[in-house]
């Protein structure tokens, strides 16, 4: 069995630190530029020296990555309604507190905050903003499971608290959620460019939509534009660390709670209880969750946004065989449509995971 050590999700964590760190200079410099530009086009040239241009550059991305972590954390747990224990009216039943802070000292981490959903959406994450962390589950998840499954489960998000990876990939999640709401006002968008269009060609008022649809064009292209840049910039940081930083997770969490088939178990019960439609969501709190499912404030299982650009993209359709050229098109415009509609997988294979917990439990008998 290939072990995911730490030194290797360290190693990937940092790459992905880096290119986290050079979207925020790259997000800055630009800021920085188009300001720059503003004040020299009105007033005197303002000049200064390399070293201090780069340093304001470096402390400024710093500042906002920072408060980008602090906004990542705060809105998944305000998107997820996850409400702490010791609120009132949130109870203890099954013991949670007890059972991370118990795993929290074996593994020797400070116990995080934790948190439920009250959903019957099953599943759990952590969220980290380097000063505060947060373990959710939901009351879907508490009530699948058997007292040893659960157990599992809280060791895995423990072991993601030891293993240091929480703040980063809440951060990630984060920019995947951004992305989803992009490509969700590419598509409203998309749905008023349309609707002006129905109206300029029924009421033959085309002259009068002309100058709104082209306005509204400019947006759309600008949204679309920007919300495949920041699915890209997910899309590498995923790449980088999300399926070490899972592997690791499920060996630590095994090794915490000391039963692998416990482990096993749980996600065996998890992914059956998972949509297929949701294994690439980018919810944030499906990216950081145990499985990629997602949930939210209102509690309602939605798909990955759709791209509103694949509906102008005709469907690849079987029936078209007749002629080799249509045939070669309609596959064509087929892996097109299939092509914008595009996600990064947030999670390695449940049954993966599944077989490398009880190759890991065959070891250790």
């Amino acid at each position: 069995m290939v072990s995911e050590s730490p030194r290797t999700l360290h190693i990937r964590l940092g790459v992905t630190l880096a290119v986290v760190a050079l979207v925020a200079i790259g997000i800055v410099t630009l800021v920085a530029r188009i300001l720059y530009a503003a004040v020299t086009a009105t007033g005197p040239n303002v000049a200064a020296s390399t070293p201090v241009v780069a340093g304001t550059l470096v402390l400024a991305a710093a500042l906002f990555a920072l408060a980008y972590v602090r906004y990542g954390y705060r809105r998944t747990l305000e998107n997820a309604d996850a409400r702490p224990l010791d609120v009132d009216g949130v109870d203890d039943a099954y013991g949670l507190e007890a059972r991370v802070r118990r795993f929290a000292l074996a593994a020797g981490v400070e116990a995080p905050t934790v948190a439920i959903v009250e959903t019957d959406e099953a599943t759990s994450f952590t969220a980290d903003n380097g000063t505060a962390a947060t373990v959710v589950v939901t009351r879907g998840l508490l009530e699948a499971l058997a007292e040893s499954e659960l157990d599992a489960v809280l060791a895995h998000e423990v072991a993601h608290l030891a293993n240091r990876d929480t703040i980063l990939a809440t951060v990630v999640a984060t920019i995947g959620s951004v992305s989803e709401g992009l490509f969700a006002r590419e598509r409203r968008l998309g749905e008023w460019i349309r609707f002006l269009l129905a109206m300029g060609s029924v009421t033959l008022v085309l002259l009068l939509v002309a100058v709104p649809v082209v306005v509204l064009s400019i947006c759309y292209l600008l949204v679309s534009v920007l919300a495949r840049l920041i699915l890209a910039v997910n899309a590498i940081c995923i790449g980088l660390h999300a399926q070490t930083r899972e592997y690791a997770a499920d060996r630590a969490g095994a090794e915490l709670v000391g039963d692998p088939t416990a482990l096993a178990a749980a996600l065996e019960t998890l992914e059956e209880a998972t949509p297929r439609e949701d294994a690439r969501s980018r919810h944030a709190t499906a990216t950081l969750g145990i499985v990629s499912r997602q949930i939210s404030a209102d509690h309602r299982r939605s798909p990955p946004t759709e791209s509103s650009i694949a509906r102008w993209v005709p469907a690849g359709d079987s029936e078209l065989k007749g002629a080799r050229i249509v045939s070669g098109l309609s596959r064509v415009f087929g892996r097109l449509g299939r092509a914008l509609e595009w996600r990064p997988a947030t999670h390695p294979p449940t049954e993966k995971r599944i077989e490398r917990l009880l190759e890991m439990a065959d070891e250790t008998e």
